[in-house]
């Protein structure tokens, strides 16, 4: 699966703010849950979810960069979510190196193997140094999704 298949406009957060690891995901949940149309009590239980996996270690993948993802009911299709952090935070990635660029994913349950390859399509393009500066580099939320998606089209 594409990253053009998952990511919208809408789900494109650049220069969000984050003091913390917690901080960032409840700020994930609560941007996601609302650009989706959901409530507060769907943002709590995305970021249960959330907060569960992380639990299992992190999603921090090094370089700066992390790709939080969990499964949820409810859902008919993977969503992505892509977050330029306004400063970078610790989420005990696997270099030591505080993150700030995320992409979350959001999974229904039963897609299984979809989700594994998504995760994978994502983590090669964000693991390319050429990548990580381009997205760096961007000032608004608008360059940020346009930038992703020409990088999904030179992967």
């Amino acid at each position: 699966m594409k990253i053009t298949d998952i990511l919208t406009q809408q789900m494109t957060l650049c220069n969000a703010p984050g003091s913390s690891k917690k901080r960032v995901l409840e700020n994930l949940s609560e941007f996601i849950t609302k650009q989706l149309d959901g409530d507060g009590e769907q943002a709590d239980s995305l970021f249960q979810n959330l907060i569960a996996r992380e639990r299992l270690g992190s999603t921090g993948i090094g370089e700066g960069v992390a790709i939080p993802h969990c499964r949820v009911a409810g859902f008919k299709r993977i969503h992505g979510c892509l977050v330029k952090l306004q400063e970078a935070v610790d989420f005990d990635s696997l270099d030591d190196q505080p993150v700030d660029l995320i992409f979350a994913l959001i999974v229904p349950e039963e897609q299984n193997e979809e989700h594994l390859a998504t995760l994978a399509r994502i983590a090669a393009i964000m693991q390319n140094d050429d990548s990580r500066v381009s997205l760096r580099q961007c000032s608004s939320s608008e360059e940020l999704y346009n930038t992703a998606l020409q990088l999904e089209r030179a992967a």
